[in-house]
């Protein structure tokens, strides 16, 4: 009899341990699923309010995806996934979600494919412990124009697109060489932003350039510290680090500036983006060991602001 009593008032007790812990694991949660507008402009969002279980991220990514595949109450926005359009397989790596397409995303181009990727990475990272997304095509992971689009969070696009690309202003933090060629001077400046070009790429672009684009920029006695004629083979974000392939003119030293001042304008510039915290290099798709005097050129850097000094705000020439 005792043992009879002992094994109801243990199953009693699981029962209320399973039933409180069952009150602990799972949530109402609310999303905002994104999709296209109907005149695919833009972004529009509508509330999705589900039952979220703790440490079971897979079943709301599952979830946020099969509303993503939907045109919503209206049905008038269109569905960011298109029926032809096909998710093979998805992976969690930390606080990364990569997704796997079949060939036929690559169908989707222009302002119509951007939009698509922004309503999907704008809706997934909404989800506990999801930070950053990247696109995969048939085990490839995305390239626009040659480059790999990479990481992307909530902060990669621009809300109001429109199909011209209209340009846009955003605040950006560039490290420009001082006169001596000794130090680094971080500007901040107000530059055109396309969003059709990965930010990264356009960081880059403007240090190419040189501080003479920027309004009031001899004020500080700012020179560039990017070697003239500097190509952006391409840019790639991935797990962090930001992989810039430069082409042969890049080593090409500039004559008064110290290499480090070349190699730290690009990091230190690259490492105020918010999903990048190296920078790799290549010349060419080749590995360097140095860079003038600067040693294990063929490893990733991280930001060093030793050699920054003063700061300013300008904005670039219209």
């Amino acid at each position: 009899m005792r043992k009879i009593y002992c094994f109801f008032l243990s199953l009693f007790l699981v029962g209320i341990l399973t039933a409180c812990n069952g009150d602990e694991e799972e949530k109402t949660s609310v999303f905002q699923i994104y999709r296209i507008d109907e005149e695919s402009s833009g972004l529009v969002s509508e509330e999705y309010e589900t039952v979220i279980y703790k440490q079971n991220t897979v079943d709301t990514i599952q979830k946020l995806l099969g509303q993503l595949q939907t045109s919503g109450s209206s049905g008038r926005a269109r569905n960011p996934i298109e029926p032809q359009v096909e998710i093979s397989d998805f992976l969690i790596k930390e606080t990364q979600l990569s997704l796997y397409f079949t060939a036929t995303y690559n169908n989707r181009t222009g302002i119509d494919e951007i939009l698509a990727r922004a309503a999907i990475v704008k809706t997934l990272c909404q989800i506990p412990g999801i930070d950053y997304v990247e696109f995969y095509v048939e085990d490839q992971p995305l390239t626009l124009s040659g480059n790999a689009v990479g990481l992307m969070n909530q902060d990669t696009f621009v809300d109001e697109l429109n199909p011209e690309f209209k340009e846009q202003k955003k605040q950006v933090t560039l490290y420009f060489a001082q006169e001596n060629g000794e130090a680094l001077m971080a500007v901040s400046a107000d530059v055109t932003y396309n969003a059709a070009e990965p930010l990264a790429q356009l960081l880059l672009e403007k240090l190419v350039e040189g501080p003479e684009e920027i309004v009031n920029a001899g004020e500080y006695s700012l020179i560039p510290a990017v070697p003239s004629g500097t190509v952006v083979n391409s840019v790639t974000i991935r797990d962090n680090i930001c992989y810039v392939d430069l082409s042969r003119e890049f080593m090409g030293l500039l004559s008064g500036v110290k290499s480090d001042v070349t190699v730290y304008s690009i990091v230190n510039t690259l490492c105020e983006l918010s999903n990048v915290s190296q920078v790799q290099f290549t010349i060419n798709g080749e590995q360097w060991e140095k860079y003038g005097e600067t040693e294990n050129f063929n490893t990733p850097y991280e930001r060093n602001l030793n050699l920054v000094t003063g700061a300013s705000s300008v904005e670039e020439t219209p």
